[in-house]
């Protein structure tokens, strides 16, 4: 085992645990550190001939429209009625520059292998090399295509068990390509070898490939938060994408009963095919915050009611929630500072009140830490705290020298 299988092998324990347990406070990092080694892990199988490639390495990810109307992770009723939802490979010799749609975030599963017994519960049943217009297929979307005169089936059932013969049928195409293109059968005694061939295939077609995504077609999951789907993280592919990120992790924290922090991901894509992926953490874009200690109060906040005050500074004045604390919420630790803010968030960051223009929209979650501090050192007996999220970026001590809200 080398040094980088060693290392992934950690992380991925971990990752198969982070469902289940308090949220550690490096859990962001981690995340970007394990998703950087399966994007570049470009082994050929995770074990033997049934045991194909993104069983353990690459990174299998889902772009979404956000919407607070469903929840991120939601199959539709179209994908659960033929069976099948598509998603996307990612991995050093799996590139792409764009996600399908002009999607800007979405979600990364876990991996399969290497997890707690049952902890996964994503079953990927084919894969194309490039997007396979895939609604209009049969078979859970892996089967023939409505757009060609021909018929479609898997690649081994047509006598394509390679990725030149694949790249062969896809350059003769009589019909539109992408609905003309076979899929491999990545289930059963071969599916590593036929993964493989799809990765193949995809670098054959080269540039043509690596313009969009390629598509793999997932079983539908239950919806069972956190137990299911396995997610390790939301991702945005930029700052446009940094909202949707968050909404995922606010309705995860949510659906999980307030105690599950899905971490918010920036991935970058390349934009050239030299360049490589790149998963980073970034502290400040995240809306529901690492934490160290489970939630020690069952409510941090009694109530907490929108005003909007004057203010010079602001045409339309100031939005601040009155924030009536808990008993239990007055008396935390400086260790509890995230729960309770995760808990704010939570409620009220999806208000219109919340607000802001983009810059200060993306420090406010911070900015709502730091005044939260605050007011548990100056006015912990206070009967209300204002917390208001539109004010600029200060540190702490300016935070706590110009009595909580700049």
């Amino acid at each position: 085992m080398t040094q980088m299988h060693k290392a992934l092998a950690g992380l991925i324990a971990l990752a198969g645990m982070s469902h289940f347990a308090p949220a550690r406070a490096d859990i962001g990092t981690e995340t970007a550190e394990l998703l950087n080694l399966l994007y570049a892990d470009t082994r050929q199988d995770c074990g033997g001939p049934s045991a194909p490639a993104f069983l353990c390495s690459g990174v299998l990810l889902r772009g979404t429209t956000p919407s607070t109307a469903y929840q991120f992770y939601s199959v539709s009723p179209k994908n659960l009625a033929r069976g099948g939802v598509s998603v996307s490979y990612l991995r050093k010799d799996v590139k792409f520059r764009q996600l399908a749609y002009g999607y800007k975030s979405g979600f990364i599963f876990d991996t399969a292998q290497d997890n707690p017994a049952g902890s996964v519960d994503h079953k990927v049943l084919c894969a194309f090399p490039v997007d396979a217009a895939s609604d209009d297929r049969s078979r859970n979307g892996c089967g023939d295509s409505s757009r060609t005169a021909g018929k479609e089936d898997f690649c081994g059932a047509m006598g394509i068990t390679t990725a030149e013969q694949w790249l062969k049928r896809y350059r003769n195409a009589a019909g539109p390509s992408h609905s003309w293109q076979c899929g491999f059968n990545v289930q059963g005694a071969n599916a590593a070898a036929a993964f493989y061939q799809t990765i193949r295939a995809g670098k054959l077609l080269g540039a043509e490939a690596f313009a969009e995504n390629n598509e793999l077609i997932l079983a539908p999951w239950k919806m069972d938060v956190p137990r299911s789907p396995s997610i390790l993280a939301s991702f945005y592919t930029g700052d446009g994408g940094v909202e949707g990120a968050r909404l995922s992790q606010i309705q995860w924290y949510t659906a999980s009963g307030f105690t599950q922090v899905l971490p918010a991901i920036a991935m970058k894509l390349p934009q050239t095919q030299q360049e490589d992926a790149r998963f980073v953490y970034e502290p400040l874009k995240q809306a529901i915050v690492p934490v160290t200690e489970s939630n020690a109060c069952t409510s941090y906040i009694k109530s907490a009611t929108w005003v909007t005050y004057k203010d010079t500074r602001y045409a339309a004045g100031i939005p601040s929630v009155q924030v009536v604390p808990s008993d239990c919420g007055r008396r935390i630790a400086d260790a509890q500072i995230p729960n309770f803010v995760n808990a704010l968030v939570a409620a009220h960051y999806l208000t219109p009140q919340w607000g802001g223009n983009a810059a200060t929209r993306q420090d406010s979650i911070e900015v709502v830490r730091r005044q939260l501090t605050c007011h548990l050192k100056l006015g912990r007996n206070l009967a209300l705290w204002s917390i208001e999220p539109a004010r600029p970026l200060a540190s702490q001590q300016d935070t706590i020298r110009r009595g909580c809200n700049n």
